[in-house]
């Protein structure tokens, strides 16, 4: 009897490590979402979740392209840009962005609510 119980506690045990093994968050990859969202910026679709970046704070390079920037800020009640910035619209927000850096030197939101990008 005793040997039947040792073998029952045996496969439970193999099954239930099988279980947690295959639970275990996968490191290829794909661990950091689904396999569709891999090359979005942030890992996530649009609409999901709202990134919004603060003063000092590094935006990534693909929003400092010429698809987000603000032609005629004053359209915008935005000031001009100084030396080496610009005015970098992302979901209706306004950012001052170094160029160079990346830096958000300041940040508006809503400021560009009717324009969609």
């Amino acid at each position: 009897m005793k040997r039947v119980r040792s073998i029952v506690a045996i496969a439970a045990f193999s099954a239930l490590a099988a279980a947690v093994a295959s639970a275990a968050p996968a490191h290829g990859k794909h661990s950091n979402g689904p396999p569709g969202l891999a090359g979005k910026p942030h890992g996530m679709p649009p609409g999901q979740a709202k990134k919004m970046w603060r003063k000092g704070e590094q935006m990534p390079s693909s929003y400092i392209a010429p698809q987000f920037f603000v032609v005629e800020p004053r359209v915008y009640h935005l000031a001009p840009p100084p030396p080496e910035h610009r005015w970098v619209v992302v979901e209706g927000d306004a950012y001052l962005v170094q160029v160079r850096s990346g830096l958000v030197a300041e940040v508006i939101a809503g400021a560009v609510a009717g324009l969609i990008r």
